[in-house]
């Protein structure tokens, strides 16, 4: 079934709301209990009520239940008259197992706010290309709003602007510092925040100005897409890309972007804006942007690196199919989201 004409904004996040917490692909939420919780307390917090769906805390090898059981927890989520928004609760691998039977005319019928990142790649693109709904590419419970002691400050006032206020969120900000710690177990053992440093400005690689609707895309997890009938056309999109921390290597980053080149989604975008890498060295950020500059062709498209966006810490929220527009290293947000 092909899109809608047109694009569907979901209504804006209001004080009260209901947040759907679900979980698409793996079984985190079934044993990180306290970032859970955290993560919960913090939605409260922030004016919102917050259900977790029957199976969010499953557990079933490498996913959190069967297929069934996810679609399950998607479909109810988005039949609840009074849920507003639909989080995931944390990524993985294998939320693409849903693809062939997520009910889209449901979701149609019911525009939310859908929101995740990484592995929520699978989902929150196939929704957005057979329906039209503008999805989110953002915060997490668990990694995110389950952050200790509350979420970055950026992350939830930009998830805020992009989800709960019905008018162009602009610019996104410049951030100057990142969180590059990785060991969420000393996080939790020693209760104290993660280690921040000064985050490396954002690089232009290839400079220019352009528009066009944004699509942003986990590097490993559009895979998953590719020859699928859910796979994007990017002819003329602002293509936000980026790559998971470690184990993902810029070698497997490399491989992926010539992946897409060859598929031919990286011939004609109008602009691509790289989310900001953790966990490489510097020569493996070199390596992936020398790859980025191989794969993108057309010598007239801007390309704008270390964006905060994606695995990155404080994270932006993406709004997929709203028009945005790249100039330099500025990358703005020119329409409304949410109505």
């Amino acid at each position: 079934m092909p899109p809608p004409n047109g694009l569907v904004r979901p209504p804006a996040l209001r004080q009260g709301d209901t947040v759907a917490v679900v979980s698409p692909s793996c079984p985190g939420a079934s044993f990180l209990t306290e970032e859970l919780n955290r993560g919960c307390a913090a939605l409260r917090r922030m004016g919102f009520e917050v259900r977790l769906m029957p199976n969010a805390r499953g557990a079933r090898r490498w996913t959190s239940g069967t297929v069934a059981d996810r679609l399950a927890d998607l479909h109810a989520a988005f039949a609840a008259p009074d849920v507003a928004a639909v989080l995931y609760s944390m990524g993985g691998q294998h939320s693409a197992q849903l693809l062939g039977g997520l009910d889209y005319d449901l979701v149609t019928a019911n525009p939310k706010v859908f929101c995740g990142y990484s592995d929520a790649t699978s989902l929150l693109t196939a929704v957005h290309v057979r329906t039209g709904l503008v999805t989110f590419y953002g915060p997490a419970l668990i990694p995110q709003f389950g952050e200790l002691p509350e979420p970055y400050r950026e992350t939830a006032d930009h998830f805020l602007a992009t989800t709960a206020v019905a008018a162009p969120a602009g610019p996104l900000p410049r951030i100057g510092y990142q969180v590059v710690d990785l060991d969420y177990g000393r996080r939790e053992r020693e209760q104290r925040p993660r280690d921040r440093e000064p985050a490396p400005p954002r690089t232009v690689l290839r400079g220019g100005a352009a528009t066009g609707q944004a699509l942003a895309l986990c590097l490993p997890s559009v895979r998953d897409l590719l020859g699928t009938p859910w796979q994007p056309d990017t002819a003329g999109r602002v293509l936000f890309v980026e790559a998971p921390e470690p184990p993902y290597t810029a070698a497997a980053a490399d491989a992926d972007l010539w992946h897409l080149g060859n598929a031919g989604l990286l011939d004609r975008v109008a602009a691509v804006v790289l989310g900001r890498p953790i966990g490489w060295t510097d020569d493996e950020v070199a390596g992936f942007l020398e790859a980025v500059l191989e794969c993108v062709p057309a010598s007239g498209v801007p390309v704008v690196g270390n964006v905060e966006f994606g695995h990155t810490n404080p994270i932006l929220t993406i709004p997929n199919g709203v028009e945005v527009a790249v100039s330099g290293a500025d990358v703005t947000i020119l329409e409304a989201a949410v109505r």
